[in-house]
């Protein structure tokens, strides 16, 4: 009995004391991954350049992948000289400056000039995650940071920051004007389509007589009219996949 509340009482310590491990951990699960910049280190943020992964050197990188990590819970694939643990997910210490103000917890955190270090987000654009600790000094140093790498809305949440939103994200921008083409070109030849119908039944009342006539004219008008839906509707699909 006393030898079974033994292994009962060692089992639950075990379990605290992974249970508080991973709870502390600054990133749950990091992969090994071949840099392409050697000076690439822990709480640097990275990028996707031509040569592979490399230190992020523009501010709110679209091509941010994650961040270095010294020692994560979990890795995985082959590790190797040339390899270097990165977590594109989870809770990460994150080198950062104040080049663009004071970090609050909850700032959103992203890419900047300086390769490598973060800043805070100040407008709408792609982002590395949400601050969870402050920074207020000069230089640099490494807060932790919640990794949510992707496009964010930063500002005030009303519908010229919406628009903001979309003007400055080209995919929606392409999207937005992709729709409004298509809208536009579908009221406009509905439009124009009825007129040719209405003036052609006008006439054929006033002049039976040109009843074959007046329908050529108005078959000629329609397929104009729909070549013209085509078209439009061809160069809405176009905008989508422009620039992909």
């Amino acid at each position: 009995m006393k030898y079974l509340l033994f292994c009962l009482i060692s089992v639950c310590g075990l379990f605290l004391a992974f249970t508080t491990v991973f709870a502390q951990a600054p990133a749950q699960v990091a992969v090994n991954r071949e840099l392409a910049d050697s000076e690439a280190g822990s709480g640097d943020i990275l990028s996707i350049g031509s040569n592979g992964l490399v230190r992020s050197s523009v501010d709110y990188d679209t091509q941010v992948f994650g961040v270095v990590v010294a020692s994560p819970v979990i890795s995985v694939e082959p590790k190797s000289e040339t390899t270097k643990a990165v977590a594109s997910d989870g809770t990460v210490q994150v080198k950062v400056s104040t080049k663009n103000g004071n970090i609050a917890v909850g700032n959103f955190i992203t890419t900047s000039a300086e390769a490598g270090i973060g800043q805070k987000a100040t407008e709408s654009g792609y982002v590395l995650g949400k601050a969870l600790a402050t920074f207020e000094a000069d230089g640099t140093g490494q807060i932790t940071v919640a990794l949510a790498i992707g496009y964010q809305q930063v500002g005030a949440q009303n519908n010229a920051g919406g628009l903001m939103s979309v003007l400055s994200d080209p995919g929606k921008l392409r999207l937005f004007l992709s729709t409004l083409i298509a809208i536009l070109v579908l009221i406009a030849g509905t439009i124009a389509f009825l007129r040719v119908v209405n003036v052609g039944v006008g006439a054929i009342g006033r002049n039976p007589l040109a009843r074959s006539v007046i329908i050529r004219g108005m078959v000629i008008s329609g397929s104009v009219v729909f070549a013209l839906i085509g078209a439009g509707l061809a160069v809405s699909v176009a905008i989508i996949f422009l620039g992909t």
